[in-house]
């Protein structure tokens, strides 16, 4: 990934994950999802990352 991106949620629910994603962007926050769940035995995790600039309303937004 390139540089200035940082993590911001990671679980192993991946519909959780997606509607964060969805909620962020529409606060004009573009998200990268990286899914590394193994679609047949069911485990890891799915990680959300914002570009650093946004990181501090990203975080906000995920703990509301």
């Amino acid at each position: 990934m390139e540089t200035g991106w940082v993590k911001v949620y990671e679980a192993a629910d991946a519909v959780t994950a997606e509607l964060l994603k969805q909620r962020l962007e529409k606060e004009n926050i573009y998200v990268v999802m990286l899914n590394h769940r193994d679609s047949e035995l069911g485990f890891g995790e799915v990680e959300l990352y914002v570009h650093e600039l946004n990181r501090e309303a990203a975080v906000k937004l995920i703990s509301q």
